[in-house]
Order: structure tokens, then C-alpha cells, then sequence
């Protein structure tokens, strides 16, 4: 069976979830107001806001070095010329990004800043150079040490990674491809109400923050394209990711290392390779992992669902208190795997000590015959694994054997409710 089978199912869940997506109409539910993980009840500025409602300096990328925003002239130095003046005003500023297309290379932004708050509003459309070295450092849209940063507007980044995903393909060695949005270092940050497309790498990556509200964003990349998660975090505390729908052709959601107190619900995933804790372990410097919830999610057509991935040959690290609950796969590979032999190359087996790992609820299709992987260190096994109500149905070609089945290895899990496939 192929990825590529019929989409018909999945266009209705999609379009049904599009008519229930919205950040404002949803400021009241969920954990926008409290948090199930902290225990405590959120402020404005948890969500990157201000409870004064502050008023904002417009500064207008139109108006700085004869802007062009036709989609085919360089307005990189506009951009550049318009951020000096957002950061350095001494009100809260909005760095207005029009209707428009508009072209350009590499955009550091920088702070710290004068203003207390920035709210980049970003009506039109940035579109990204082709080519690999119009971004030496790695990025292309990079805000850092900007303090209660606000990206907004409905517009969209387009990364053009169609353009250049085949120097991945085709094994060229080299930097990795630029990342779209890298926010990093900034607190009280919010993302919300953008379109995404086609990253040259990840297509979000977020990092060294605290207090971070990730929603209602629409992030898509072509199934095939090399390493194009669509949102990847670490090193971060208090992040929510809510209401978004996103497609790429790497995980829909990667949570990396020192993520702590971390939300993601109300995610549409498909294609992509699931909603992923890790990988884990890959770096001496690695810290641990803890209090992640991911629910409500449905996973279309993926290769994975709900995911754990560690490096054999770790740092001793530990990741604990993870739960994946209410979700639905549809002809999912993977829909529960727990991998700690990740991307082996090596006979040492990982240190990463995984511990209160729980999946509840998780019901749908799947078209392998292992629909619960548990493939867990032998130098560290899994402790406190927990299976509840799950129900996944085999839907694959095999004509032999048309049944779905669990396979463990060093994971001490534990079964109850209904069990579908049966636990090992």
C-alpha cells in the first residue's frame, strides 16, 4: 500500500477541522487560560500579549529603500532598514509587511530592542531567494533576543525549497538548508495566523524560549521533501501549539531537548513522519525532557503517529511524563512507536531513560501489522509505560495475515481497557 492512496476521507477531516480553527474564537478553551501541565493559570503575557493592550508604531516596510514588494526585486535592504527602526523605537512597534510579494535573502533580526513589544504583521507574501547562498547563517527569517515578539497578519512565507531540495537529494555535502522562522532567545513570544510553504529546511524551528504560543498556522511541504519538519522546539519551557494543520515531509511536530511543560493539541498531521519527541541523544550536551501532552491530534496518511525517538550511544538524559491521548490515525504506518535504536549506526544502545510514557485513547487505521512498537533500550529499559483504549484496525495488503499486532522489547508496559491490538 502507498502513502499516496486516496485522500477523500482524509479531505473531509481536514476541511471539517479548517471550519473549527480560529486563535481568537478559541482565547477562552483549552489551556490558553490554564495550563494542565504547570498547574497554573496563564497571563496575557504567557501568550506573548500584554494585559494594557499596548499601542503600536507602525513602521512600514513600503516606505524604506524604494521597496519594491513585486515578487522579482531584492528588498532584503528594506527590510533590514525597517527592522533598525522597530527594534530601537521606545514604544511598542508594528513592523507592517503589506500585500505584496516581496524577495529576499537573509533577515537577521536581532535584539535586544528599545521596544517593548513588536508585532511583525505580515499581510503579503515574503518569498525566499533560491539559492543556498543567499543564507550563510543558516536561516532565512531569524528573530532573537526580541522579548515579547508577535508574528501575525494571515500572510505567508514562501521558501521556494522546491527550488534547491535536490542538492539533499542527490547527496551533495555541505551546510544543512536554511531553516524559514527560527525564534530563538525570545520570551513571551507569539506565532499565530501564517501560512508556511515549502521550506528549504525546517520550516519552523524555535528555541531557548520561555512562554512561547504556537496557533493557527498552516504549514505545507510536499511529502518527499527532505527534512522539512514543519515545527521543531528545544531548550524551551511553557510552549503551546494548538489549531494548525500541517503537511511537510518530516515530522509535523519534533520536540527536542530541555523541552519542558510542553502543549500540542488540535493538530491536523499529513503527510509527514507524526508528532515526535525527539530525536534524543544525538549530542553530548543533550538535557532532559519532560511534561509533554500532545492531544486531540488527528494523523493523516503518515508514516508515524504518536513518537518517541532516541540515538543509540547517548548522553545519560532522561525523558519523562509524556502523553499522547485522543488521537486518530488514518492509515497511519507507525501509529505507536517507541524507537531507542534510532538512526543506528553503532552496537551501543541508548542511555536515554524514558519513564511515565502514556497512550490513551488512540483509535483509527493503520496499514503495517506492527501498530504498537515498543522497542526500548537494553541498557536502560522503558519504565512505567502505560497503554489504555487503544483500537487500530488493520487495513494494509497483507493477504496473509490481516491482523494488527504490538511488539515490545525492554519496555515494562503495562495494558487496560481496550486493547486493539492485543499488548504483548
Amino acid at each position: 500500500m502507498s502513502l499516496t492512496r486516496s485522500y477523500s476521507v482524509a479531505i473531509l477531516q481536514v476541511w471539517c477541522m479548517v471550519l473549527l480553527l480560529s486563535c481568537s474564537a478559541k482565547a477562552d478553551q483549552y489551556d490558553t487560560t490554564f495550563d494542565p501541565l504547570t498547574r497554573r493559570t496563564l497571563t496575557a503575557t504567557d501568550h506573548g500579549g500584554d494585559a494594557t493592550c499596548p499601542s503600536y508604531k507602525v513602521i512600514d516596510v513600503s516606505h524604506y529603500n524604494n521597496a519594491k514588494g513585486d515578487g522579482k526585486s531584492d528588498d532584503t535592504q528594506a527590510f533590514l532598514a525597517a527592522w533598525k527602526d522597530v527594534c530601537s523605537c521606545p514604544t511598542a512597534a508594528k513592523f507592517l509587511i503589506p500585500k505584496g510579494t516581496w524577495l529576499t535573502a537573509e533577515l537577521d533580526f536581532r535584539g535586544p530592542c528599545s521596544a517593548p513589544h513588536v508585532l511583525m504583521e505580515l499581510q503579503g507574501t515574503l518569498l525566499a531567494k533560491p539559492d543556498q547562498q543567499a543564507f550563510p547563517q543558516g536561516f532565512w527569517i531569524n528573530v532573537m533576543g526580541v522579548q515579547n515578539f508577535i508574528l501575525n497578519g494571515g500572510g505567508t512565507l514562501n521558501a521556494q525549497g522546491e527550488r534547491i531540495w535536490h542538492v539533499r537529494a542527490i547527496g551533495e555535502k555541505g551546510k544543512p538548508l536554511p531553516d524559514s522562522l527560527v525564534v530563538a532567545q525570545s520570551n513571551n513570544s507569539r506565532v499565530e495566523n501564517i501560512n508556511l510553504v515549502n521550506g528549504k529546511g525546517f520550516n519552523m524551528k524555535v528555541y531557548e524560549n520561555e512562554n512561547v504560543t504556537i496557533c493557527n498556522v498552516h504549514i505545507t511541504s510536499p511529502g518527499d521533501s527532505p527534512n522539512t519538519d514543519g515545527i521543531h522546539i528545544g531548550r524551551i519551557k511553557n510552549v503551546q501549539i494548538y489549531d494548525s494543520i500541517i503537511g511537510v515531509g518530516d515530522d509535523c511536530v519534533s520536540i527536542g531537548d530541555g523541552s519542558i511543560d510542553i502543549t500540542v493539541r488540535n493538530i491536523v498531521c499529513g503527510p509527514g513522519h507524526g508528532i515526535s519527541v525527539g530525536s534524543l541523544g544525538r549530542f553530548p550536551y543533550e538535557t532532559d525532557v519532560r511534561n509533554i501532552l500532545v492531544d486531540n491530534c488527528t494523523f493523516i496518511q503518515t508514516l508515524n503517529g504518536a513518537r518517541i525517538k532516541t540515538f543509540h550511544d547517548s548522553p545519560q538524559i532522561a525523558a519523562t511524563n509524556i502523553t499522547y491521548s485522543n488521537l486518530i490515525m488514518t492509515d497511519v504506518y507507525n501509529p505507536i512507536i517507541i524507537d531507542q535504536n534510532y538512526a543506528s549506526t553503532k552496537p551501543v544502545p541508548s542511555k536515554v531513560k524514558l519513564s511515565n510514557i502514556f497512550f490513551k485513547n488512540i483509535k483509527g487505521t493503520t496499514w503495517s501489522n506492527i501498530a504498537v512498537s515498543l522497542n526500548c533500550s537494553s541498557s536502560v529499559p522503558c519504565q512505567a509505560v502505560q497503554l489504555t483504549d487503544i483500537d487500530l484496525k488493520y487495513t494494509g495488503n497483507n493477504t496473509v495475515d490481516r491482523q494488527a499486532h504490538s511488539a515490545c522489547a525492554h519496555a515494562n508496559a503495562k495494558f487496560s481497557g481496550i486493547m486493539n491490538p492485543p499488548g504483548c
